[in-house]
């Protein structure tokens, strides 16, 4: 995925064929912040635009839309459809497509994080402590809970089962599951980066004025062997298929590069340090930031493979989804059965009698949609239901107004807008949208 960083046009570009676009959105985006997670099954994608407002794109129905306007801190999701954040007296805010829940833990919450199981973990301050709470969404019962002494203002990191905050020269932790203590791993300093392996067997912690990488084996819970650096580091971050461990160089705009199958450092390579580049692609390339350009590089070599001119005005996010293939013809075909004759098949097309008939689709409103004048147009949801669409837009009245519904053919199918406008300017449109209520996305109308 890659958007101009100042907001615009969202692009799906077929990798490794970057020149090749297999999807855009209709709808502007804002300015990307950071993404949160995408969900493979629903086909929709979470982030925080540059305002710290979490919002959603789907790609099925080819909407960007705000997920809150509660002002939130600490936002997350694990799976790209729910999205959880904290608010400012430290409630917790869960929010899903199909709207918000609110939960006021025992003490204020500073994090929440979110686990693959559905659970929920919120970590919260007690003097000097954090306290662990583990939950399951919408329940609000809290089904265990952990006090880590020490680690009020700790940083924490997962690894696979284990949650570890790091409390002075050491990684104290506990099992997510149960909230049980782990032992503590004692380090050579203060660690001020933490990174897991995918599958969390390993964990690469970055101590304080240190020019060494620790290589943590979490089943022996111990530091195992340590990896020396050209120099002082501020960052880490890891390869999504446990490859590479990429690592900041403190000094100047470059990172180092370590085999993680073998703790060796590769070499050091020129990029700037952003919230999307550099990473790991799938087929190993690294991709990173070199002024105005994106360059890609092979990883075991280091050497440039191709360059994208002015790619670093984008945001780029890297996820796999097969969604974007086409459908393929023979799968809307009818069954036929062998050896079958026609009466045979007349016979088996005829319903029972005692059967229930389904009864016919209600009959279509053909009256052709009028095409919208330029200007600015207020939209509520894009659906592929037009029934449900036009029961929304009677829903909705601004101003002696009601919303309409917009029909628009894309990739064979036809998406159902329920819109209001347009509108001769874009603060009008935005009155019109706060004032209905409801989350809302304004875009510039084609004329």
């Amino acid at each position: 995925m890659r958007i101009p960083r100042a907001g615009g046009t969202l692009r799906v570009l077929a990798y490794p064929r970057l020149d090749s676009v297999v999807w855009s959105a209709t709808d502007p985006a804002p300015s990307v912040d950071r993404v949160l997670a995408f969900d493979e099954e629903a086909g929709m994608l979470s982030f925080v635009d540059a305002k710290g407002v979490p919002a959603r794109v789907d790609f099925r129905l080819d909407n960007v839309s705000i997920a809150t306007r509660t002002r939130l801190t600490g936002v997350t999701s694990v799976d790209g459809a729910t999205i959880y954040g904290l608010t400012k007296d430290g409630t917790l805010l869960r929010s899903t497509p199909s709207g918000d829940w609110t939960f006021k833990p025992p003490r204020p919450a500073r994090a929440a994080l979110p686990l693959v199981d559905g659970s929920l973990l919120l970590i919260g301050m007690k003097e000097r402590s954090a306290m662990v709470w583990r939950m399951r969404p919408p329940d609000t019962k809290i089904l265990d809970s952990a006090e880590v002494p020490g680690a009020a203002h700790a940083g924490w990191a997962q690894a696979g089962d284990r949650l570890y905050f790091t409390v002075e020269n050491s990684l104290v932790g506990v099992r997510t599951r149960d909230l049980q203590p782990l032992n503590v791993i004692e380090l050579d300093g203060h660690a001020r980066a933490v990174v897991a392996t995918p599958s969390g067997d390993r964990l690469f912690a970055l101590a304080d004025s240190s020019k060494q990488v620790d290589v943590i084996d979490r089943y022996r819970e111990k530091v195992s062997e340590h990896i020396d650096l050209p120099g002082l580091a501020e960052d880490l971050r890891i390869d999504p298929l446990g490859r590479y461990l990429l690592v900041h160089a403190a000094a100047h705009d470059s990172a180092w590069v370590v085999d993680v199958g073998t703790d060796h450092l590769i070499g050091g390579v020129q990029t700037a340090w952003r919230d999307d580049l550099p990473f790991v692609a799938p087929d190993g390339e690294i991709v990173l930031a070199q002024g105005k350009d994106v360059s890609l590089i092979d990883g075991t070599k280091l050497e440039e493979k191709r360059r994208i001119a002015q790619g670093a005005a984008d945001y780029w996010y890297s996820f796999a989804w097969s969604g974007f293939r086409p459908r393929a013809a023979e799968l809307d075909q009818p069954v036929r059965f062998p050896g079958a004759d026609s009466a045979d098949s007349a016979a088996r097309a005829t319903p029972d009698s005692s059967a229930v008939t389904a009864a016919p689709p209600p009959p279509r409103d053909t009256t052709p949609t009028p095409v919208a004048a330029k200007g600015w147009v207020v939209s509520f949801a894009a659906l592929l239901n037009e029934q449900k669409a036009r029961e929304l837009a009677g829903t909705i009245r601004v101003h002696n107004e009601t919303a309409r519904v917009q029909a628009t053919p894309r990739e064979g199918q036809t998406i159902y807008r329920v819109v209001l406008g347009p509108y001769p300017t874009k603060d009008e449109a935005e009155r019109v949208g706060r004032d209905s209520k409801q989350n809302y996305w304004v875009y510039e109308a084609a004329p």
